[in-house]
């Protein structure tokens, strides 16, 4: 038998700008009758005058059409890499046709009633309208989200729950559940880091856990950070502030609520470890960040280290949704995302650096079962990181072999001594606030500091060409790819420029 080959890149996540957008329509049609019958199957078994019996009957066939309907269209776009980047673009595109309506109903507003309420709320908050397609869908998300009363958070907290130098436990911040922590180690390779975080998903905290280490002293002394991504997919707001909202806010660089613990959890182990305020943002630190971590390490990489308030010197990266974002030209940063990840196209954006960073990539085998879940699953990107340290010891040479010998040189050597310290990072909730939907756009605070990187999304395809260096593995279980994307025209423009 054949063996049929697949293509090692995909068109429509390297060049979605090519395809029209019914051409998404075109594949995602097939799965709305049964997700229609899902949800009219639900409300059926709400109804009052049925019986209990066949109300169970209804609410059971409506849970087994869900569960079939997700595993169709897990398996579609697990099986169509690209189609993820096209379906944000097509929500995105739909996000700035009704921002267009909204639009011009504010200046009918400010037209006809300019000395109203309506009227002046409307002119504060029609410059303040995105003109981005992409920042108009998740501008209008927070906006949302915070009108209705989904979106509550308030203050946020960082608080020590582990250090290696104390001699006693310490107890978790008052009414927290205790951290069920293992790995008390210090990570030896990345694929240590990649497992922390994996540990770390399981601790059971109320808020997020960072697992923080300081290897060295004096001027050796450097800081390895273990972040976790999103821990919950809820929009309404709770305890644990690597949620929706911080999502949203980092992708349209407006500052979260778990960027900002993280920088007080590394500022307060460096106060510990004997650091004055003064040296907190001249420390090297590496952050391997998984999801959401991965984007809050390449944005606080992409700014001033005085701004940020940490000098974040290299970034290990896995199935990050960071190619927004331009690191600094000093960053060191390797990207892993699987092909078959959907996660990292969450931002609409092609498959296409816009810095110097290294991205690997590896084709999957789809499970049985969730194929979308094991595509992002840490403990496969773990298993992944540990592929590419032991294919470096075979291929030392290269630009990627140098990228990761650069991360491990912030691993502890031969008799260095080192310091764990495990944080729990929480945010308060406040109760919720309904309010007209454009009022929380006036009061969204953007970072000037940090601006996104603008892809070309016209259609049809433009006459910008791409030269691509792919070196891959002949197999096709764990083949690992390295890309790089030069002399692309959009790239050269400046951060600024729409």
């Amino acid at each position: 038998m054949a063996h049929r080959r697949t293509p090692r890149i995909y068109a429509p996540r390297r060049v979605p700008q090519s395809f029209s957008p019914a051409y998404t329509a075109m594949r995602l049609i097939p799965l709305v009758p049964a997700l229609l019958a899902s949800g009219a199957l639900g409300l059926v078994s709400e109804l009052p005058v049925l019986s209990e019996e066949m109300r169970q009957k209804a609410r059971h066939a409506s849970q087994s059409m869900g569960d079939d309907s997700s595993e169709r269209s897990q398996r579609l776009f697990f099986d169509e890499p690209g189609l993820d980047t096209l379906f944000v673009r097509f929500l995105a595109g739909s996000a700035q046709a009704v921002s267009h309506v909204a639009k011009t109903v504010m200046r009918a507003r400010i037209a006809l009633e300019p000395d109203s309420p309506m009227g002046k709320r409307a002119a504060q908050a029609l410059p303040l309208v995105p003109k981005r397609a992409y920042d108009t869908l998740m501008t209008g998300m927070l906006s949302i989200g915070t009108a209705v009363g989904y979106i509550h958070s308030g203050p946020v907290h960082a608080q020590v729950i582990a250090d290696s130098a104390e001699a006693s436990s310490i107890d978790p911040p008052a009414g927290h559940a205790t951290a069920a922590l293992r790995r008390w180690e210090a990570p030896q390779s990345l694929g240590d880091l990649c497992a922390d975080i994996d540990d770390m998903y399981w601790s059971m905290t109320d808020g997020n856990t960072v697992k923080i280490t300081r290897v060295g002293e004096g001027e050796a002394r450097r800081w390895l950070v273990s972040l976790p991504g999103t821990a919950h997919m809820d929009f309404e707001s709770n305890a644990n502030p690597a949620d929706m909202e911080s999502n949203i806010r980092e992708m349209i660089g407006i500052e979260s609520n778990m960027r900002s613990g993280l920088v007080m959890a590394i500022h307060d182990a460096m106060k510990r470890d004997g650091l004055n305020p003064g040296e907190y943002a001249t420390e090297p630190v590496l952050i391997c960040g998984h999801s959401q971590g991965g984007l809050i390490a390449t944005v606080l990489a992409s700014m001033n280290p005085k701004t940020a308030g940490l000098d974040v010197q290299a970034i290990l990266a896995t199935g990050a949704p960071a190619r927004r974002y331009r690191i600094r030209p000093d960053v060191t940063m390797v990207s892993l995302a699987h092909d078959q990840d959907v996660i990292p196209s969450m931002d609409g954006t092609p498959a296409r650096q816009a810095d110097h960073r290294v991205t690997i990539g590896r084709k999957l085998v789809r499970p049985r079962r969730q194929p979308l879940y094991y595509a992002h699953s840490s403990a496969t990107y773990t298993e992944t990181a540990r592929q590419l340290e032991r294919m470096v010891k075979v291929n030392p040479w290269g630009r990627t072999a140098s990228a990761v010998a650069a991360l491990q040189d912030f691993l502890p050597q031969d008799d260095e001594v080192t310091r764990v310290m495990f944080y729990e990072i929480w945010q308060d909730v406040t109760t919720p606030t309904s309010f007209e939907t454009f009022d929380p756009v006036v009061t969204l605070a953007k970072d000037d500091s940090v601006t996104p990187v603008e892809f070309d999304v016209s259609w049809p395809p433009s006459s910008s060409r791409a030269t691509v260096s792919v070196a891959s593995s002949d197999s096709d279980e764990g083949a690992l790819l390295t890309s790089t994307v030069n002399d692309f025209p959009s790239l050269e423009r400046t951060p600024n420029d729409e």
